[in-house]
């Protein structure tokens, strides 16, 4: 519905997204078409300049022959041969203004017949201040050189010079040979060039000893040669043509291009202020600039043309997409009904969602204002129909069981998939009697075998019901509760676990040691204390096991099994597993030097610290470190690890035997071990757990289990060791049993460091 009335909105959001994506569109059109024509322009500019250097390159050879011929006839003595020899030259060159060769000493030697009016004997090139400059220049250069383009009154025509110095072999000069091209109202160079046709060129001197720079042709038919060749180039036009360079070329200057000659392109207004486009590089050799000019009336002809398809292709889009939405505009609520049943319902199992919840929980609570529960459902071991059977079928199995969760809840109730596998209950208010027989019929229903492409399957489930209001007061905390009582029956799994104020403090408390446990380390409060481990043959001292304490000013003394679960579940295990084994190695290592005597170190290793892949690697690069010998320790895993998955703990084992560290099976005979698997586990050492001990004086059955025991260890040629033992009766019956090696407060408690050496130092003595 709320489409269905903003669809026009929409239409026209979309129309000015439209817009700006065609403005972004034909800026980029606009951009590339520019940039071609700019690229364009830069290879006709080397293509000109390349042409012209050339052109320029033949006549000085042509020069320098010229000049070489006049020497050698001079040599010959058939000087009356030079000046028809230029003459002839000339008439096969018509667009050279004239030849002559000037002497060293600045003097016209020879000159084509066409020049013979202008009494050039009287000439002296080297005394006019005119010319003295640029004919020093001249002799002094090794390329040709052009002189500034001027009006040659000899032939009433408008002419660039050309003079090249000729050398003999030792590259002294002999005299200068100098000509020159006639201009005319027309292109002189490349008139014939692909490309060029609405081009055109324009060649700048570099500038002159005053810093001026002049024109030295310009291709442009119509012109005023005297404004164009004998005024120079504005500073304005030189300072509009040098900002707009450098705005496209930032890093870009005159100098530096210079000295490394590159093509460049440019937009400029002229002084029509029209706008055109040109291109620019230098020839080193000849000391010119060369421009390539061009309107940008391609660009603009071109632009133009994608501007229409691009407009007439958009209006066609407009219309196809108005007749569109206004179809949508007719059918939404249709379709808007299935978006939102969608949006709000898990596609799997049909279920709603949190989505669906958090919109209809207002309304629902009218009908439940008083009292209501939230019930928080995970199934149990569902992970492992997962991995085994694959998704698809554990897809199946949640569709049962969302199916007979439907059949089980009342109309009123709300059910939802919370995800994976959680689902979550809002059902009124029971009494406690009745809820309890409410949840156990909800277990006993869910739990019956299903059955799966001829395949059985059981699942329990694990609920945590919070109460509105006795728990909490809104339903997002309600949420939390349920989940933290879920959790407390997953423990247990298969039950459920009603929330509570206990359950609000032992969380509470969780959190309070996670927090004070992060910096526990840092505050040194976390400290080792050792129990001796007796040989029971013959009394003699066997080892220490290092046993980690913590005594926190808020929380008081903390026991091991509380604040090493929060560690494995908060990912502390790490740091607080590297501290237990420095803190051990480096103590040891200090009593095993006080009381000369070699020592067995037990260290517990938490199951979550063990499978990290750089476990071994770590352990490895401490023993270096605290030059630990590791043939003297033994790691302590639960009998629980074993069994986690064989595959992936059977090489660590291995890997850690194959290192000369022994690997006690902690806790033996309270979990699953088979003897098969004890088999294939490289175990040196079977701990008996104090649980058996406790009672193996007066319980027959405890006293023959942990015989069995000791004889399996027997058998598997692994050694015994019983824990937690603390009368004299306890251990006579061990040692009749042949059991290797006792712990417990018969001998000794765990002993701090120092007491720790006492204990030690008195049983030398």
């Amino acid at each position: 519905m709320i489409l269905t009335n903003n669809i026009w909105k929409i239409f026209y959001a979309m129309l000015l997204g439209a817009l700006f994506l065609l403005s972004s569109m034909l800026y980029s059109v606009y951009t590339d078409i520019s940039e071609r024509h700019h690229s364009q322009i830069e290879h006709y500019t080397s293509i000109v300049e390349n042409a012209i250097h050339a052109d320029l390159y033949e006549k000085e050879i042509m020069l320098n022959f010229i000049g070489h011929e006049i020497l050698n006839q001079q040599k010959n003595n058939t000087i009356n041969y030079i000046s028809t020899f230029l003459d002839n030259f000339l008439a096969e060159n018509r667009k050279l203004a004239g030849l002559g060769f000037i002497g060293v000493d600045g003097k016209f030697r020879y000159y084509s017949s066409n020049l013979n009016n202008l009494n050039l004997e009287n000439v002296n090139f080297l005394q006019d201040e005119n010319t003295k400059q640029s004919f020093t220049r001249v002799l002094s250069s090794e390329q040709m050189l052009l002189g500034r383009t001027y009006y040659f009154e000899a032939i009433k025509k408008w002419v660039i010079p050309f003079r090249k110095t000729i050398r003999d072999k030792n590259g002294t000069a002999l005299g200068v040979m100098s000509t020159g091209l006639q201009l005319q109202n027309s292109k002189n160079y490349l008139i014939d060039t692909e490309g060029l046709e609405n081009k055109e060129i324009l060649i700048i001197r570099s500038k002159d000893k005053e810093g001026l720079m002049y024109r030295q042709y310009y291709s442009k038919k119509g012109i005023n040669f005297i404004d164009y060749y004998n005024t120079p180039v504005s500073n304005e036009q030189m300072k509009l043509s040098l900002k707009e360079i450098q705005y496209r070329y930032p890093n870009l200057t005159l100098e530096k291009l210079r000295k490394e000659p590159k093509s460049i392109s440019f937009l400029l207004k002229n002084s029509k202020n029209i706008t055109m486009l040109y291109g620019l590089k230098f020839d080193p050799i000849y000391r010119h600039w060369i421009l390539i000019e061009s309107t940008t009336d391609e660009i603009r002809g071109e632009f133009l043309t994608v501007v229409y398809i691009y407009i007439s292709l958009f209006v066609i889009v407009l219309i196809l997409f108005f007749i569109l939405f206004k179809k949508i505009a007719t059918s939404e609520n249709k379709k808007s009904a299935e978006l939102i049943y969608q949006a709000e319902h898990d596609l799997l199992t049909e279920l709603p969602n949190r989505v669906y919840m958090y919109k209809h929980i207002i309304e629902w609570r009218k009908y439940h204002s008083d009292k209501f529960h939230i019930i928080y459902i995970d199934l149990d071991n569902f992970k492992n129909i997962n991995d085994k059977f694959g998704h698809k079928t554990g897809d199946k199995v949640l569709v049962q069981v969302s199916k007979r969760l439907k059949k089980f809840i009342s109309q009123h109730d709300m059910l939802i998939r919370q995800g994976g596998d959680e689902f979550i209950l809002l059902t009124k208010s029971r009494s406690e009697h009745k809820l309890d027989n409410y949840l156990k019929s909800l277990i006993t229903i869910v739990s019956k075998e299903y059955f799966i492409d001829d395949k059985e399957f059981r699942i329990g489930l694990s609920i945590g019901v919070a109460r509105y209001p006795l728990d909490a007061s809104n339903v997002e905390e309600l949420l939390s509760l349920a989940d933290t009582a879920m959790y407390e029956a997953k423990k247990v799994k298969n039950t459920y676990s009603l929330f509570s104020e206990n359950l609000r403090h032992q969380t509470a408390l969780k959190a309070d040691m996670e927090q004070e446990l992060r910096a526990a380390i840092k505050k040194n409060e976390l400290y080792m204390v050792y129990q001796p481990q007796i040989t029971l043959k013959d009394g003699s001292i066997y080892g220490v096991e290092a046993l980690v304490r913590w005594e926190n000013k808020k929380l008081g003394y903390v026991g091991p099994d509380k604040f090493i679960a929060i560690a494995e579940q908060t990912g502390l295990i790490m740091e607080l597993g590297e501290f237990i084994i420095r803190r051990a190695f480096d103590e040891l290592n200090s009593i095993k030097e006080k009381i000369k005597q070699e020592l067995r170190l037990s260290i517990n290793i938490s199951v979550v610290q063990f499978m990290e892949k750089s476990f071994l690697e770590d352990l490895l690069t401490l023993i270096e470190l605290y030059e630990f010998n590791k043939k003297e320790l033994t790691l302590e895993l639960t009998e629980s690890l074993s069994i986690e998955d064989l595959d992936e703990v059977l090489p660590l084992l291995n890997a850690v035997r194959a290192e000369g560290i022994e690997i006690s099976l902690d806790d033996f005979g309270t979990g699953y071990s088979s003897l098969s698997m004890l088999r294939e586990l490289p175990i040196d050492e079977l701990k008996i757990d104090k649980s058996f001990i406790d009672t193996i004086v007066e319980d027959e059955k405890e006293k023959s289990l942990v015989r069995n025991i000791i004889n399996i260890g027997e058998n598997f040629s692994m050694k015994t060791l019983a824990e937690g033992v603390e009368t004299q009766e306890q251990v006579r019956i061990l040692k009749e049993n042949d059991c290797d090696i006792i712990q417990g407060y018969y001998y000794s408690k765990p002993l701090k460091y120092e007491k720790l050496l006492e204990y030690l130092l008195s049983m030398k003595s």
